[in-house]
């Protein structure tokens, strides 16, 4: 009976791993799986939690992270399921949850791996265990990032808490979504920025000038460029590339708007390269925003702000520009409170 619990413990984990990238029904089914297994066999080895400060530290550790990960993993997923609406990030929540159950269960087999396996084969087999377990540490985002498809309702996640800005406010953004002809069965995956309501597909900066302009009830616009950068994802970041090292700058679209009578500028852009777009850089140098509010909002793949405060400071030495706030694009459709918390607080 034992052997059984553990096998279907670990298999239905690494199967809810696997299909939580394709379809959230065998996602959650194999979820639940896991957590009944989980129960059953914390059951059956109850007796150890009698002796358990006696045992072996690590051992003793291992099992403790595995319990609390176990019970943050159920929460987490019982929030997503019935769709709690909170400023908590139950998805992060969710995710990291996912990776502290990978790394224990990895520790954990290679601690009674030697009741069964003995000499160079164990040493080698601890080796490979270790090597899985940092795999899991850096590959579960990876992958949530590059194959988590983000479907998204768009009217649903943009409406929130109105926050007043006395000034004319401008939302201006720049994002892949309006600067690149995606074809019509593009990966809507946050590692390549872009999202998906139905059939249409939303740039991640797009979406959260979106929340933006539904605090602020400002007027929103869009920086383009007149060539357009390529549907692949990788073509991108060579052209954003050759933009940078070549210092090679993008010819915009012209925007017919008198930007003086705008008191506050919220500037939307993603991370390239760990700094500015060179396409956002230009913007900037061929508007006046002196005396002007500048409120940069980041989204990126985990390098927070990077250099581009730095340029936007240089770009615009005569302008007040607050501190920025920096999203992950994973976590960009859970971030409206987010938003409205950040624009109360810089207003």
């Amino acid at each position: 009976m034992k052997k059984i619990i553990n096998i279907l413990l670990i298999v239905s984990f690494i199967a809810g791993l696997s299909s939580t990238f394709f379809l959230n029904s065998l996602h959650e089914i194999f979820g639940t799986i896991f957590i009944f297994s989980a129960i059953v066999h914390n059951v059956l080895n109850r007796n150890f939690y009698r002796v358990i400060f006696r045992n072996r530290f690590l051992n003793s550790l291992t099992i403790t992270i595995l319990i609390l990960g176990s019970i943050m993993l159920l929460i987490s997923g019982v929030m997503l399921w019935i769709n709690f609406d909170s400023n908590t990030n139950w998805r992060s929540i969710h995710l990291i949850s996912s990776m502290v159950i990978f790394v224990g269960i990895t520790v954990h087999l290679s601690i009674h791996a030697r009741r069964y396996i003995h000499g160079k084969i164990f040493y080698v087999t601890s080796i490979l265990a270790f090597v899985l377990a940092v795999a899991g540490i850096f590959g579960l985002p990876y992958l949530d990032r590059w194959f988590h498809r983000v479907e998204v309702d768009k009217n649903q996640l943009v409406i929130g808490e109105k926050v007043n800005f006395s000034n004319k406010t401008a939302v201006i953004y720049f994002s892949r979504v309006g600067n690149t002809d995606f074809p019509e069965n593009v990966d809507a995956v946050s590692g390549a920025s872009v999202m998906a309501d139905k059939m249409e597909i939303i740039g991640n900066a797009q979406m959260i000038a979106m929340m933006v302009n539904n605090a602020v009830d400002g007027d929103i616009f869009e920086i383009q460029t007149v060539e357009k950068y390529p549907a692949d994802y990788y073509e991108t970041t060579q052209a954003a590339g050759r933009e940078f090292s070549g210092d090679i700058v993008p010819i915009l679209k012209d925007i017919d708007t008198n930007f003086d009578e705008y008191s506050t500028i919220i500037l939307i852009y993603p991370l390239w390269w760990g700094t500015l777009p060179k396409a956002v850089e230009n913007f900037l140098t061929v508007h006046d925003f002196s005396n002007k509010t500048i409120i940069p909002i980041v989204t990126h793949g985990g390098s927070g702000v990077g250099e581009s405060l730095d340029v936007i400071r240089k770009s615009l030495p005569n302008s007040n520009i607050k501190q920025p706030l920096d999203i992950y694009s994973s976590d960009i459709s859970t971030s409206r409170n987010v938003i409205s918390d950040f624009l109360k607080s810089v207003r």
